[in-house]
C-alpha cells in the first residue's frame, strides 16, 4: 500500500484561511435564514472554536480526502515551469518514468474521475507498448 502525505494545513496561511472559512460557515449557520435547516451544530464544538490552537487541532484531526486526487503532477508544455510531465506522461528530468493517472490533469474535471482515469491509462499504455 502506498503511503500518502498530503501536508494539509502545513502552511500557516492555509491554516489561517481554513479557520476563517470554518468560522464564516458557523456564523452563517447561526443566522435566522438558516435556522430551519440546521437543527444543531455538532462539530466543531464551542470549545474547539474558542481558540486558534483548539480549532487547528480539530481541523488536523478532521480534515481528510474523500475524492479522487488529481492535478498534483501537472501535464504541460516545456515552457510551463509548473508542469511535471509532458503530453506522453514522461516525467521531466527522470528517464524511464511516466505518470498515467489523474494527477497529470492540469485542471480538475467537473465530473467523476473514473472515465478520465481509464482513458489516461489506456492512452499511456498505447504509447508504452
Amino acid at each position: 500500500q502506498p503511503e500518502l502525505h498530503y501536508h494539509y494545513l502545513s502552511d500557516p496561511f492555509d491554516r489561517q484561511r481554513m479557520r476563517e472559512g470554518v468560522r464564516l460557515v458557523i456564523g452563517l449557520m447561526d443566522r435566522r435564514a438558516f435556522k430551519p435547516l440546521v437543527l444543531e451544530r455538532t462539530v466543531p464544538s464551542d470549545a474547539q472554536l474558542a481558540t486558534d490552537q483548539a480549532l487547528d487541532h480539530w481541523m488536523y484531526t478532521t480534515l481528510g480526502t474523500a475524492i479522487h486526487m488529481s492535478g498534483s503532477c501537472k501535464m504541460g508544455p516545456d515552457a510551463d515551469l509548473t508542469a511535471v510531465v509532458d503530453q506522453f506522461g514522461r516525467v521531466r528530468g527522470v528517464d524511464g518514468l511516466r505518470v498515467a493517472d489523474t494527477s497529470i490533469q492540469p485542471n480538475v474535471v467537473r465530473r467523476p474521475a473514473n472515465a478520465t482515469a481509464i482513458m489516461l491509462g489506456e492512452r499511456m499504455a498505447e504509447w508504452i507498448t
